[in-house]
């Protein structure tokens, strides 16, 4: 402290030891007393005068855009025999030459941005370093700046902990994040092969990151997540694979086989999602409501003994993995169980005299052949095989709610009559399709009705007759249901 109260707003401090530091606070005092202390000082060490520093050594630009550069340098070399306390930036145009302090204050940091300059103007731009002996030499930036947006390609910022596969139980929350950068901001989107993304997924997107998020998750929301950022100077895009341990899907249609008083053989296709373990199938008769189990198969062949002669019976199937049983497949049809059965017939084409004449004591001999009716002949007299599948559907008619759709019979009908068509319809967001009539049609065509309109729908066609049901058609051209426009006639 002081002896006494000085007027001045600066005061030398004497008797103070060289090599030592020091703080310093200042009090104001009036007629009412002493006020509280300044903030103390920066430390300072006494000892004799020294140099002002050394320029920096480089300076560089990192950033512009249409009213700003951003500079960044390096400490000079040599800060003068005192810490440096700050730096002074000074800019002029270019085609001026007129340099004026662009700071009002000094800057601690080595790098700082200039900001309201004038778009498309080109500038110069230097830096100098300050100790307690002043301002020192300045470095300038090589060549004139020009204010303008810096363009630059789209990259994508993944750290060490990036996962691109990633695994979830059904029913859980799928989240993707992403960080991107690039100039000007790239456009980011998300997609999914088949998949309209905007009615499972909440999509969040800033300037510089993006996530994904997808609520309660099953089946149909696993596969693979393509994120795009796209500017001017180019596009880059990274794939995430999402895994959802869920049950499988329905097993394809049911057809059967080698029907006997006692048994019969039923055959389907694989689910369209794979890890299957195994099938479960299960009957009832016809009437019952209740289900009972007929058998476990890794197969997709399973023949269903002990049945009862001609009684009429039900059959279904379901899918398992390791996540549980699928939705059941149901027959198209029951199948009433009895040995199939032929009038025996004689070919009598090949006897040409069929008045015989022999002496009374004499032995005559008559060959009739007399057709087989194994289960091989069988089929092949009643040439019991399912068709061929129908044609692709045509859509013809579309409303908001409804579409009527038409097709063609198959070019084999397995050697019997067409006895009806099951229809089945897909929404465009799933892989599951879903059979649409409880009997069978008997034209070929169908009104769908139900739809939820602004949805997109797919059809395809099953032929069936005395063998069982054919192959799914292929599928109809996706269109959505929307009520038609009408046309304007000028």
């Amino acid at each position: 402290f002081t002896n006494r109260a000085i007027a001045e707003t600066r005061y030398r401090v004497t008797g103070l030891t060289e090599g030592n530091e020091y703080e310093f606070q200042v009090m104001a005092e009036n007629a009412a007393g002493v006020g509280p202390p300044s903030a103390v000082s920066r430390l300072i060490k006494c000892r004799e005068p020294v140099n002002p520093p050394s320029a920096p050594t480089v300076v560089k630009v990192t950033d512009t855009s249409k009213t700003s550069v951003s500079l960044e340098w390096t400490t000079p070399v040599f800060d003068g025999g005192m810490e440096i306390i700050g730096y002074i930036i000074e800019m002029c145009k270019a085609d001026l030459g007129e340099w004026h302090k662009v700071n009002a204050e000094t800057c601690i940091a080595t790098k700082y941005t200039v900001i309201d300059l004038e778009a498309g103007e080109h500038y110069k731009f230097r830096v100098s370093a300050v100790n307690g002996a002043g301002k020192g030499e300045s470095c300038e930036v090589p060549a004139t700046i020009q204010a303008t947006d810096r363009l630059s390609s789209p990259e994508i910022d993944i750290d060490a902990n990036f996962k691109q596969t990633h695994i979830v139980r059904a029913g859980a929350t799928i989240r993707l994040f992403i960080a991107f950068l690039g100039k000007p901001v790239p456009t980011a989107t998300w997609s999914k092969a088949d998949s309209d993304l905007s009615l499972r997924a909440d999509i969040h997107i800033t300037d510089s990151f993006s996530t994904l998020t997808v609520e309660n998750c099953n089946r149909n929301d696993a596969g693979k997540y393509v994120f795009t950022v796209e500017n001017v100077s180019g596009s880059k895009s990274i794939a995430f694979t999402v895994k959802v341990l869920d049950t499988p899907g329905p097993p394809g249609p049911i057809t059967f086989k080698d029907v006997t008083r006692g048994s019969i053989t039923l055959m389907w296709d694989a689910p369209v999602l794979d890890g299957v373990t195994g099938y479960l199938l299960e009957m009832k008769q016809k009437g019952s409501d209740y289900w009972v189990e007929a058998g476990h198969t890794k197969q997709l062949t399973f023949t269903v003994e002990g049945l009862l002669e001609n009684n009429e019976y039900e059959f279904r199937v379901k899918a398992k993995n390791d996540a549980g049983y699928s939705e059941s497949r149901e027959a198209f049809s029951s199948v009433i169980i009895k040995e199939p059965q032929i009038e025996p017939t004689a070919d009598l084409s090949g006897i040409t005299r069929q008045l015989i004449t022999c002496k009374a004591g004499s032995t005559f001999t008559i060959d009739i052949p007399i057709m087989a009716i194994s289960n091989f002949f069988l089929s092949y007299f009643l040439q019991s095989v399912p068709p061929s599948p129908p044609t692709r559907p045509e859509v013809y008619s579309v409303s908001a709610n409804a579409m009527a759709i038409r097709w063609e019979e198959p070019y084999h009908d397995g050697g019997s009559k067409i006895i009806g068509y099951w229809i089945e319809k897909k929404e465009r967001n799933t892989i599951l399709w879903v059979k649409e009539n409880n009997v069978p049609s008997f034209e070929c065509n169908y009104k769908v009705t139900g739809l939820v309109e602004g949805l997109e729908y797919q059809f395809r066609v099953y032929a069936l007759n005395a063998a069982g049901v054919s192959k799914a058609s292929e599928a109809s051209r996706p269109l959505v249901a929307q009520n038609p426009v009408g046309k304007c006639i000028f």
